[in-house]
This record gives structure tokens, C-alpha cells and sequence, in this order.
């Protein structure tokens, strides 16, 4: 779908997603050893499947999905029977924290706040990713989606900690704005970037939607950030912590 700016711009419009519900606790009630491959909870099928029939009119003509299964499978329950491949970028994986002590940590406090010092420089996730280093990561990314100009409607589903580094980018507030945007399991946002007709350079970018959950657009469901939830089951699942 072609959309044209008032002053001639090209106007393309990326709906970006994260990933639905997960569970980081196994059936034991152990936490997983790698969150990487944890696919997403029955609750988590039945938001993407919501989801993907709230926006059935919305005309995708590409998407892009981190290479991680939970991302890949919302994707794939989100566009289903439109006959459009989900493409896996790494550039859109989620943040890593320390592998050596993630199952060490006894404080689940850090982890529920995880992400307050993203904006502070040489800050690391929970010990382990440069949130600058990501932040770089996923720019150069999107720019290079950007670049290529066979597309106009973009569904890029990633994560929480990745959508607020892209919501950054749009807002231009870059890290300074990451502790204060929260993103709901499988949530969207739509950011319309305007490129210029002739060179393809970014004229400018708008942020029409963050946060929005088709199963609680009034966010009454649940009071918690995204990290105090996943910190909220490790409590009740070992008490001790």
C-alpha cells in the first residue's frame, strides 16, 4: 500500500511486535536453563492468534522476525494464511544477561528492574549485554530494512528490551527513554517512517502507537511492568527467592 506524505515524502509504516507469552519456569518449576528457546504458552498462541485476526485488513507485504523460537512462532500465528515468509534477522534477539550467574541470582529485584540503568554508559543487562552495544545492534538493523525499499508495510516482531530501543530511535531519545516504555506479550506499535522520494533518506519518523494488546487495550489485565511478571512467577514458582 502506497502512502504518500503532504510534502511528497514516502511514508511506510512498521507494526512492531513483541513476541507472545512465555514462561521461563519449566514443568518441574525449575527455571529453564536457556530462555532462548523457550516457545510461547498456550496463552501466549491465543494473543497471537487475536492478534493476527484484529489486524487481518492491515496490508503486510513483509515481515521480519528475531531468529529466537518465540518470536518466530507469534509471527507466524500473527500472519497466518497470508502467505507471507517470516524472515529470521539476529539483529532483533533479545538482551542476554549472564549466563554464568542467571541461575544465581537470589535478589529477584534486579531483575524485575533490570533495565532502570540502560541509559547510564557501560550499563549491562543483569551482567551480560552492552545496552549500548544491543542498541547499536538493532539501529543498524532496522536501517538496513530501511534501505531496501521493496516493502511499505512492514510486521517486525522482536522483543521487549528490542522494542524499546527501536521506540528510542523513532522517539530520538535513544537509551534516555528505554526505562520508561513498557511492552506488553504481544503488543504492537506502529511507527510510520518518511523517506525521501529520490534519495531514500529518513525525513522523518512517527510514533502512532506503542503498547497496544488487543486482549487488554485498557490495561486492566495486570498492573506489573513485562520483568516484574517474569520476576512475579520465578517468586511463586521457588518461594524462596
Amino acid at each position: 500500500m502506497l502512502r504518500t506524505a503532504f510534502d511528497g515524502s514516502r511514508r511506510r509504516r512498521i507494526y512492531l511486535f513483541r513476541h507472545g507469552d512465555v514462561s521461563y519456569i519449566n514443568d518441574q518449576g525449575i527455571r529453564v536453563a536457556d530462555s532462548t528457546i523457550v516457545p510461547l504458552t498456550p496463552w501466549g498462541r491465543e494473543q497471537a492468534t487475536m492478534t493476527g485476526k484484529a489486524l487481518a485488513n492491515i496490508p503486510f507485504d513483509r515481515a521480519v522476525s528475531s531468529s529466537f523460537p518465540r518470536s518466530v512462532e507469534t509471527a507466524t500465528l500473527i500472519l497466518e494464511g497470508r502467505g507471507i515468509d517470516v524472515e529470521k534477522n539476529d539483529a532483533f534477539v533479545e538482551f542476554q544477561g549472564d549466563s554464568s550467574t542467571r541461575n544465581a541470582v537470589t535478589d529477584l529485584n534486579q531483575l524485575a528492574y533490570a533495565f532502570k540503568d540502560a541509559a547510564i554508559p557501560g550499563a549491562r543487562y543483569v551482567g551480560g549485554d552492552s545496552f549500548e552495544e544491543v542498541n547499536a545492534r538493532v539501529i543498524a538493523g532496522l536501517e538496513l530494512l530501511l534501505a531496501e525499499d521493496t516493502w511499505d508495510t512492514l510486521a517486525l516482531v522482536a522483543h521487549g528490551g528490542i522494542n524499546r530501543l527501536v521506540l528510542g530511535w523513532a522517539f530520538d531519545t535513544g537509551l534516555a527513554s528505554f526505562a520508561s516504555i513498557d511492552q506488553n506479550t504481544c503488543c504492537f506499535n506502529v511507527i510510520d517512517v518518511d523517506t525521501h522520494p529520490e534519495t531514500g533518506a529518513i525525513v522523518r519518523k512517527l510514533v502512532r502507537s506503542v503498547n497496544t494488546a488487543v486482549y487488554d487495550v485498557a490495561k486492566e489485565g495486570n498492573h506489573l511492568l513485562s520483568l516484574e511478571q517474569i520476576a512475579m512467577r520465578l517468586r511463586k514458582a521457588v518461594p524462596a527467592l
